[in-house]
């Protein structure tokens, strides 16, 4: 169960805004109100407890305090600690819509022992000088998360030959090459206009090697005419982006310009086969893991992106950009415009 510590810590914090913010709710999700008095009952369960706030600030990379002095919150780290609020809001409501809930007691007793175990590691006091409301808060949020997995673990089953029949994408080896258009010297929307021209001459004819040797940015690759290895997903561990690109792709396809950090890819896949169980019989039970948690996380995402939610301006606006690209991300509460500062 420790795999959640991560996102135990990540949906954990909820502090607010300023208090003077009237009557209007911090953010309303589906028929659910979070109201500002909510909020700020447990940004006073949370105040003063550094160990706990330091664990936050290394999780996020931003300050917890504001710039107004003590006892005040930076306003993109509420902006954060609010879109974790809405987030398990999200998935309760998607838990309870299918049946799922209400949480069994013994899994809200399992939740707080590890829970409990957690905090130990930062102070042995830190955990039981939390009002018992936020302990329970805590504890919930934790359940609603292994009620996911539990899900998952059910689908996935514990038949490792029935799960490599299920799932040949879990065992699919494909070889990949690339030409590169960086964005050294270029814009972003620079290098994916040259990797359309590319695109244009393959299509025209022009011989995917040669392109990928004489034009494209990744030396390493191009003294290789653009190869980059043969590997299944597990293998292979590339940008997300630039994966999902690849194993969608059929043999002997060459995809669109795909946009990475790194620039503009044209990708090849040059084979493409699914493993025989005989030789992927040692690793399936790994895989099988790692599957577990890939489509937890999926899930997870799937469900907040889907949902419907409103922020008061006073906290921010809610933004789903992320759930729209090849690989969708968490959408979030984005901070008010402005200098950052307390509240």
């Amino acid at each position: 169960m420790r795999r959640f510590v991560p996102l135990l810590v990540a949906f954990a914090l909820l502090t607010s805004a300023c208090s003077a913010l009237g009557a209007a709710p911090a953010a309303t999700v589906g028929s659910t109100k979070i109201s500002t008095g909510e909020i700020e009952e447990e940004m006073d369960a949370i105040r003063g407890n550094r160990q706990y706030t330091d664990v936050l600030e290394q999780t996020y990379g931003l300050p917890t305090q504001g710039s107004a002095g003590t006892g005040t919150f930076d306003a993109a780290f509420v902006a954060q600690v609010l879109s974790l609020r809405v987030w398990y809001q999200l998935v309760e409501d998607d838990l309870a819509a299918r049946g799922v809930l209400p949480i069994p007691d013994d899994l809200l007793a399992e939740s707080r022992a590890e829970i409990v175990q957690q905090f130990d590691s930062l102070d042995p006091e830190a955990f039981e000088s939390f009002p018992a409301s936020y302990q329970d808060r805590l504890i919930e949020q934790r359940a609603l998360l292994v009620l996911v997995e539990q899900e998952i673990l059910a689908e996935i089953g514990d038949d490792e030959r029935r799960f490599y029949d299920a799932n040949p994408d879990e065992f699919t080896e494909i070889c990949i090459s690339h030409a590169l258009v960086g964005v050294q010297g270029r814009t972003p929307a620079e290098a994916q206009q040259r990797a359309r021209a590319l695109a244009q001459r393959i299509a025209d004819g022009e011989d995917f090697t040669a392109i990928a040797t004489d034009e494209s940015d990744d030396p390493g690759a191009a003294a290789q005419g653009g190869q980059l290895g043969c590997g299944t997903r597990r293998q292979l561990q590339f940008d997300p982006t630039f994966e999902a690109a690849a194993f969608d792709l059929e043999e002997g396809m060459v995809s669109e310009p795909v946009q990475t950090q790194f620039g503009s890819h044209l990708i090849l896949v040059t084979e493409r086969r699914v493993l025989p169980y005989a030789e992927v019989r040692e690793s399936v039970r790994l895989v099988m893991a790692e599957a577990r948690d890939t489509r937890v996380s999926e899930h997870v995402v799937n469900v907040i992106c889907a949902g419907s939610v409103t922020v008061n301006p006073r906290y921010g606006t809610w933004s789903d950009e992320a759930c729209d690209g090849p690989v969708p991300r968490l959408p979030r509460v984005e901070p008010p415009a402005g200098p950052r500062g307390g509240s």
